[in-house]
């Protein structure tokens, strides 16, 4: 029997396999660094967040425990450097330290302006001013007011003006004179309204001319008077310094102390107002050995002395007791060159006296 010869058909359950592309490999390569280097980044950024947030909570702390320690945030931010694009350390460092510098600087330029002001005030001494209302014991020629008279250095035994006792005081105080307001002869008595006799110490013109340069006030008033009104035989009269006096002819010694010294209250209120007892006299124009000098009145100066004393106590006023300074009717030989007016020595004894008063 005749059949047709048939063929083989081909094996498909077997596949070939594929060439790889090699672009398809290199692409595939960088692809996975792409994707490592993504990875790092990550990793680099996360760790970065982790310390960044830890350096913040040291901060937070220290500047929280600055601030415990009494720095201001103000204080310790300037002290974090931060560092601008393109600028390094160094430089930020250096821009620091030129703009903390000035402050430096301005801080101690501030403490040193304060001293500076301060020391004025801690050097700054007050000068005591002092006046004088006087007679003749008080005189020195050149250092009383033009009109007055004096006595010394042409008359008596003070002839160097150190030698005065009101000299010796100012010298050893420091003390500044404003006015010695001192005229030879002078009594408390006299015409109050006068305004240019210096011979009444009540008046108007004596007790208005102890202020010093622009009507300035002086500290203390020193009132020596009362020794002319002895040796002139004022009368006493009954004042004890209760009673006020009237303007005009001031005739009793009483009255025209009282006057004198409500007129020094009345025109400087903020000084310090001493009054003087007067020294012992003797009798005056005698040889020594001296006597005590008594009056046409029958007074002593203890007489007149008790009377300032009395006065003085009735205004509230301190007093410089120079009946017993140390002169006395005994050494007046001594301490007076003609029983009123006082020697080097007996100048030495009234200055001690005020001086202690003055302490």
């Amino acid at each position: 029997m005749g059949g047709k010869r048939s063929r083989k058909k081909p094996n498909h359950g077997k596949k070939r396999g594929r060439r790889t592309n090699p672009g398809q490999i290199a692409a595939v390569s960088v692809c996975a660094v792409v994707l490592c280097a993504v990875a790092v980044c990550v990793v680099i950024w996360g760790a970065g967040r982790l310390m960044g947030s830890q350096d913040a909570g040291k901060t937070a702390d220290i500047a929280a425990k600055d601030i415990q320690e009494g720095k201001s945030q103000e204080e310790t931010v300037p002290r974090i450097l931060t560092e601008e694009p393109g600028q390094s350390l160094s430089a930020v460092v250096r821009k620091e330290e030129q703009e903390t510098a000035p402050q430096t600087v301005s801080a101690q330029g501030k403490e040193q302006e304060g001293e500076e002001q301060q020391m004025p005030q801690e050097t700054e001494q007050t000068e005591t001013t002092v006046s004088i209302l006087g007679d003749s014991i008080s005189t020195f020629r050149d250092y009383i007011p033009a009109g007055y008279y004096d006595f010394f250095p042409e008359n008596g035994l003070v002839s160097d003006v150190n030698d005065t006792w009101w000299k010796r005081v100012l010298d050893d105080t420091g003390w500044t004179l404003y006015v010695n307001g001192s005229s030879s002869g002078a009594t408390c008595t006299g015409d109050s309204t006068g305004t240019a006799d210096p011979q009444c110490g009540c008046n108007e013109f004596r007790t208005g001319a102890l202020y010093g340069p622009g009507k300035a006030v002086p500290d203390v008033i020193i009132v020596y008077m009362g020794t002319n009104d002895l040796l002139q035989s004022i009368p006493m009269g009954d004042n004890d310094g209760t009673r006020q006096v009237a303007e005009g002819q001031i005739l009793a010694f009483s009255d025209a102390y009282t006057l004198m010294i409500d007129k020094l209250l009345a025109k400087y209120p903020a000084s310090k107002i001493y009054c003087c007892t007067i020294t012992q006299i003797g009798d005056y124009g005698t040889t020594t050995p001296y006597v005590e000098f008594v009056n046409g009145e029958g007074l002593t100066a203890a007489d007149y002395s008790a009377r300032i004393m009395q006065i003085a106590a009735k205004k509230g006023l301190p007093v410089i007791d120079l009946y017993s300074c140390g002169i006395a009717v005994d050494n007046l030989h001594n301490t007076s060159a003609d029983g009123v007016h006082p020697t080097p020595d007996g100048m030495k004894y009234i200055a001690e006296a005020v001086r202690k008063a003055l302490d």
